[in-house]
Order: structure tokens, then sequence, then C-alpha cells
């Protein structure tokens, strides 16, 4: 790997981190009440989201162009929609100048755009990024097929929420998300270290 290449898997490793901790946090932030704290935890998890995307583009573009693309396009709009989820949020606690929406409504807003940016898009973009590890073969199979399967188990789950098949944001879809978490941590540590990233030849 070349020192730039090695520059941008460091920086994709510690965002890739950051889009957890800042995800995590979030939700007790909101909880509490600390709506300014957790629309500032969900921009940075939208940076970091954007950040991966464009990273992994680089590092990745030679062994798949075309998915490496559609994986940064996705990301980019994972982050959009976190974004957009963040402005009912922020509404509501401006409330003397936004009356008209509540705190129900401003939670209900944001708990749609997590079902569709943090559920179904990432579902989608997660299940591109593990075919092409597998393909490109310059990290661990094991960690390739982890991701494919950790997204399309999300996507089946998010699916399942959207038509109301399995209760919203209950046990089932929190079971459901553990093996996409594990594959993002995993891919974290690996980017961070770098011992790991075999160079090989292309793959379109």
């Amino acid at each position: 790997m070349t020192p730039s290449l090695r520059r941008h898997a460091l920086l994709a490793g510690i965002l890739y981190l950051v889009t957890h901790v800042t995800s995590v946090l979030a939700v007790p932030a909101y909880a509490q009440g600390w709506i300014r704290a957790g629309v500032t935890l969900e921009f940075a998890l939208a940076i970091g989201c954007a950040g991966t995307g464009v990273l992994l583009w680089l590092l990745l573009r030679a062994h798949g162009p075309t998915r490496a693309l559609t994986f940064a396009m996705l990301r980019a709009v994972e982050a959009a929609v976190i974004l957009a989820g963040t402005l009912p949020m922020l509404a509501s606690a401006w409330s003397p100048r936004a009356p008209g929406l509540s705190e129900a409504a401003a939670a209900a807003l944001h708990t749609a755009a997590f079902l569709v940016g943090q559920g179904l898009v990432i579902g989608v973009n997660t299940i591109v990024l593990g075919w092409l590890l597998w393909d490109a073969r310059i990290l661990p199979r094991a960690l390739a097929g982890l991701g494919v399967a950790g997204g399309a188990l999300v996507l089946a789950s998010d699916l399942a929420q959207l038509w109301g098949a399995i209760p919203l944001n209950g046990v089932v879809a929190g079971i459901a998300a553990v093996p996409i978490f594990a594959f993002e941590i995993w891919l974290a540590v690996l980017l961070i270290i770098g011992r790991h990233w075999r160079v090989t030849s292309a793959v379109g």
C-alpha cells in the first residue's frame, strides 16, 4: 500500500469508529432531551459517513470502479438522510418558533429518517461494499462475507419494519443489526492497522 493509500485507510478506519461512537451517544442525548447535543453528534455522524464513502472509493476504485462509486454515492445519501432527520428535532427544540411541530411528530420524523438512512440505505451500501471486498481479495474474505450477510439481514429487517411485520426498533431489529455492526468495527480495525491489506491485481 502506498503512503497516500495508507493515510486514506487510516482516516477511513478512524471515521468508521467516529460514526459508531456518535450514533451510539446520540441515542441517550435525545432521550435526555439534549436535542442540540444529539443534532451535533448526528452532524458528526453524517460527516463520518460521507468521509468513509469518499475514502473507500479512493481505496477500492481500482478493484471495481462502478461498485466503489456506488458505495460512495449511497454513503452520501445515507449522510443526507441523517442530516434531514435532525431538522425536525432541532425545530422541536425551537418550539416557540415552530409551534405547529410537536415533540412526538419530530421524534416520528427522526425515526423515519433512521429507518431509511441507517437502515435501508446502509443495508444496500454494505452489500455493495462486501461484494466488492469479496472480489478484490485485499481483506479477509470472511470480512467480506460478513458484510454481504449483515447488509442483507439489515435490509430484510428494515423492510419488515417498514411493512409492520416486526416491531419498529424492537429486539428483532436490534439482533439483525449485530452482524453489520461487527463488520464495520472489524473493517475499521483492519483499516487502522493496515497490515492486513493485500494488494492484488484489479478486479472489474
